[in-house]
């Protein structure tokens, strides 16, 4: 009778040891930011100058760097001086008009004439803030792909800003463990090299499809903060269920 209350027991033990290791799974990744871009160059155009270097913080509207094109600032130049030409013409014909010197027609193709200038001045002032490449978001710079006196074409990448405080993981769960995984589910993540401390996160994204070729689900996971301890593109070990 002992015996086999013992056995029982045990029996009882291995169970539950059983069920836990299954609702737990351990899958390895690198942490990635959340917000990253990539920063291209809208021109073809000679660089001028780059104000910032890897490593960086920047914010949001912040110029990293500036591209030379002496034509448009030409245009707009000119475009300046024919809206300032034209306004105060403008200003001189109503004050005739109100004496009535002018006839209603005269005035009207000088206001028509001066509001041209002006989306003519808009459209060459667009042009030349061209040169000037903003950053997107705030966050640090990782990759400055150019120097000053570089020759730089349309569409050219030539920075990446990322958030390098909020990562994520991408993980691949074979399907037949995709019963145990759902959104919010808690995470937790161990660099493989250097500290051991455990990040805290959670699954935020579970994807609808299967990929039919090695029959795995992408699974999203974040790690608010984790750029406190780690860096970005660090390689962890993922516990799913802890």
């Amino acid at each position: 009778m002992i015996y086999n209350a013992m056995f029982l027991c045990g029996l009882c033990l291995m169970l539950i040891a059983a069920r836990a290791s299954a609702e737990e799974l351990i899958l390895r990744a690198p942490l990635v930011p959340v917000r990253s871009a990539t920063v291209y160059a809208g021109m073809n155009a000679r660089m001028q100058q780059v104000n910032f270097e890897v490593g960086d913080r920047v914010v949001k509207g912040d110029t990293l760097m500036v591209l030379t094109r002496r034509d448009l600032l030409v245009k707009e130049t000119a475009a300046r001086i024919a809206l300032k030409k034209a306004q105060t013409l403008q200003a001189r014909l109503e004050v005739l008009h109100d004496k009535n010197l002018i006839s209603d027609q005269q005035l009207e193709n000088v206001r028509f004439d001066a509001e041209v200038a002006h989306y003519n001045w808009v459209a060459a002032r667009m042009e030349l803030d061209r040169t000037a490449i903003i950053a997107p978001q705030d966050g640090m710079v990782v990759e400055v792909n150019v120097k000053p006196g570089d020759w730089v074409l349309a569409y050219t990448a030539v920075a990446r800003v990322i958030d390098h405080m909020d990562l994520q993981v991408h993980l691949l769960v074979p399907e037949d463990m995709l019963n145990a995984i759902r959104m919010n589910m808690p995470l937790s993540a161990v660099p493989t090299a250097g500290r051991k401390r455990a990040l805290p996160g959670r699954i935020v994204g579970i994807s609808p499809v299967i990929d039919p070729e090695n029959g795995t689900c992408k699974v999203m996971g974040l790690f608010l903060n984790a750029g406190k301890h780690v860096r970005p593109g660090a390689l962890v070990n993922v516990t799913i269920g802890r």
